[in-house]
């Protein structure tokens, strides 16, 4: 059986955008797009991104009505009937302003509110504000940053360095562990997730390997587990605070948990039975726990039950 619908609408994917690059480099276009009368804005603040106070959707302002700096605006893209910016919001004014029209929350703890288009909306500004705030100083001489090409290039201010940087991801393998039985899968926890909660192998891709070897060497460093059969299976999206999660498959050649780190407090092999068992993060059951729906995670996990 396919699985192929299990990971068609993971959440942060499916951006219904034109990104429009061609004219990030042009002030002139960029201007024009900014004057618009359907300019939209994502305000962030400390991290968190603003919501409707009732319904808890997405909340996005039409920018004349607020004081916001076009030079500090980044320009996201245009969708069929609006045109796209972020902010990073931070004067306390402002902020108090924005708090009496909406809510400042996580993007993890409103998703279900969202459409798919608008959380991967809010992702993509996410993504973007967090790749601003690292990079505000030039790591290679420590001057100064600006913005250029409408939020998508920071250029040191030292006349002397001039060195450009782009926005850039923290790919990271996800892996789920079949047993050589084939009617397990390996399940671990780390000591701060949620209550209860169980999950796949995850862990960044370092340089000088492809995704292939990292998924070997983070299931061997993680568990002691040797596998191969690695098969890729799909990707996610996830500014949390600045990565791409990238879903595979393994078979386990070894069966006994020899991890070289304690990164994960409890490691199992768990059937398709014991599996069902399993509560949701919302239940206030004293229960092992899967995560939630729209992680990759946990279409891993469904994937491998259906098949």
């Amino acid at each position: 059986m396919s699985d192929y619908h299990l990971f068609k609408n993971l959440a942060y994917s499916g951006l219904r955008l034109d990104r429009a690059a061609a004219n990030r480099p042009s002030a002139k276009q960029i201007q024009e797009l900014g004057l618009h009368k359907n300019k939209r804005v994502l305000p962030i603040w400390n991290g968190q991104q603003l919501f409707d106070l009732v319904s808890g959707n997405m909340l996005a302002l039409f920018s004349e009505e607020w004081d916001f700096e076009d030079r500090d605006l980044v320009f996201l893209g245009i969708s069929e009937s609006d045109i796209w910016f972020t902010v990073i919001v931070d004067s306390e004014s402002l902020v108090e302003r924005l708090k009496e029209v909406g809510d400042f929350g996580s993007l993890n703890s409103k998703v279900n509110n969202l459409t798919q288009h608008e959380a991967a909306l809010m992702a993509y500004a996410r993504g973007m504000i967090i790749w601003h705030l690292n990079h505000l100083y030039c790591g290679a001489c420590g001057f100064v940053t600006n913005m250029k090409e409408a939020g998508h290039v920071r250029e040191c201010d030292s006349a002397k360095c001039n060195r450009r940087a782009f926005p850039r991801i923290d790919p990271a393998i996800i892996c789920l562990i079949e047993h050589p039985d084939g009617e397990h899968c390996l399940l671990g926890r780390q000591a701060n997730w949620p209550q209860g909660m169980y999950s796949v192998v995850a862990g960044f891709v370092e340089p000088g390997e492809t995704l292939e070897e990292c998924v070997i060497r983070e299931v061997k460093e993680e568990t002691g587990i040797i596998v191969s059969e690695v098969v890729y299976k799909a990707s996610q999206p996830w500014p949390f605070p600045s990565s791409i999660m990238l879903g595979f498959f393994a078979k386990a050649k070894t069966v006994k948990f020899q991890p070289d780190d304690d990164e994960l407090e409890d490691i199992r092999w768990v059937s398709r039975a014991e599996l069902k068992s399993f509560g949701e993060l919302t239940d206030g059951k004293d229960l092992p726990k899967l995560p939630n729906h729209w992680s990759i995670s946990r279409r891993l996990i469904d994937s491998w039950c259906e098949n």
